[in-house]
């Protein structure tokens, strides 16, 4: 039987991915979607190791990195960039396992568990930038307050 934790993450993200495309605009949209197919797509390539690199999953954090960096400079939205930044931290976990030991797996995994839910809080607060944020507003709505 899965942990309690297993459970909470699988519910934060279920939640968030949820609440992004429900709720947030089209960055939001965009960004759920990224974060859904890296989610899929991880547990499929999740055996090609090398040694004890997973160099695969390292290729999927990285157009993670790079979706969320895209949005973030394409869109005005704040949880982006700080969610570009988290997965930095994750892609840096990738590293870290080319150099480390055995004795390291286990933080490595827990880093990578810990930046996941970070990006899902984050996830969140995009969903309330998305609909409480003048700039994120889209610009119908933005003229119809102006002439309020």
């Amino acid at each position: 039987m899965p942990s309690p934790l297993w459970f909470f993450g699988t519910a934060l993200t279920i939640l968030a991915l949820v609440l992004l495309i429900w709720k947030g605009g089209r960055p939001e949209r965009e960004a759920a979607a990224g974060l859904f197919v890296v989610q899929l797509v991880s547990g499929w390539v999740d055996h090609l190791i090398i040694g004890q690199f997973r160099w695969a999953v390292a290729l999927v954090s990285l157009s993670l990195l790079v979706w969320l960096v895209r949005l973030s400079l394409r869109y005005d939205r704040w949880w982006l960039l700080f969610a570009a930044g988290a997965q930095l931290l994750a892609l840096g976990t990738h590293a870290a396992s080319l150099f480390g030991s055995d004795v390291l797996t286990w933080s490595i995994v827990t880093t990578r568990m810990v930046v996941w839910v970070e990006i899902m809080i984050l996830g969140l607060i995009g969903v309330w930038e998305a609909t409480s944020a003048p700039y994120a507003r889209p610009q119908s709505l933005r003229a119809k307050s102006r002439i309020a």
